[in-house]
């Protein structure tokens, strides 16, 4: 609707399709992925020919206005890698710092189930708490920028925070009892992510699938390619159109 009120509602009949690659509701940023990819695509059968950077404000608007996002949109549509973001704020005015890797470096992910991000974001108090918390692991990283203050600095925010269910506890606890560097609960959803080492990786994932808990998990490398719409999308009809990880 927002894209719609900027450059006009399109002629005839416009539908979209959407394939998620990663669970929805456990934290992986699936929400802003979902909102960028529909905006590209839209876009593209509109015929609207505008920067990334534009369009990528109305997916990151109806993020915070459906309160399903945490601003991420800001850097999902054209960063790649691991960091921080430093600045809040919308696609072009957030700040995002990239922190280097080791070579081999995995993520390890293992997700129990959904978790409606909008109950925390509406409360006042979660709210004063999660930034609180937020700031002094910031100002962290900011001091020294490297992955192992990134993922440290995780695990002290998510243990803090409180919302940590015992499954995810234990997974987190169990992943690093098998090789993982550091463990903690995505923000926010009922899932942990893993930083391993590729030697480790399939250890640990064998761990956290046999676990009593029987968690999705899954194994990933960082990401190095921008977001972008994949094919060209006809000029009406149905938009098959999404963002590369």
């Amino acid at each position: 609707m927002l894209l719609f009120a900027a450059y006009g509602r399109p002629r005839g009949t416009l539908a979209l399709e959407q394939a998620m690659g990663v669970p929805v509701g456990c934290g992986f940023g699936a929400s802003a992925a979902a909102a960028i990819s529909a905006v590209y695509a839209a876009a593209s059968c509109m015929g609207v020919r505008a920067p990334k950077r534009e369009l990528a404000y109305f997916a990151h608007a109806a993020d915070i206005l459906e309160r399903t996002g945490l601003g991420t949109v800001s850097v999902t549509y054209d960063a790649t890698g691991a960091g921080a973001i430093t600045k809040a704020g919308a696609p072009g005015v957030s700040r995002f710092r990239k922190v280097r890797c080791p070579a081999g470096t995995r993520l390890v992910t293992a997700s129990l189930a959904a978790f409606r991000k909008s109950d925390v974001l509406s409360s006042p108090r979660a709210v004063e708490k999660v930034t609180r918390l937020g700031d002094r692991a910031l100002r962290r990283f900011e001091a020294r920028p490297t992955l192992e203050t990134l993922a440290s600095e995780g695990e002290k925010f998510s243990e803090a925070l409180g919302l940590m269910s015992e499954g995810a506890k234990e997974l987190a606890a169990l992943a690093k009892e098998r090789g993982a560097d550091h463990a903690s609960q995505n923000m926010i959803g009922q899932a942990v992510h893993a930083i391993t080492p590729a030697s480790k990786a399939d250890d640990v994932a064998t761990a956290l699938r046999e676990s009593s808990w029987r968690p999705l998990v899954e194994v990933f490398e960082i990401g190095t390619r921008r977001a972008g719409l994949l094919g060209a999308a006809p000029a009406t009809g149905t938009s098959k159109g999404s963002v590369s990880p």
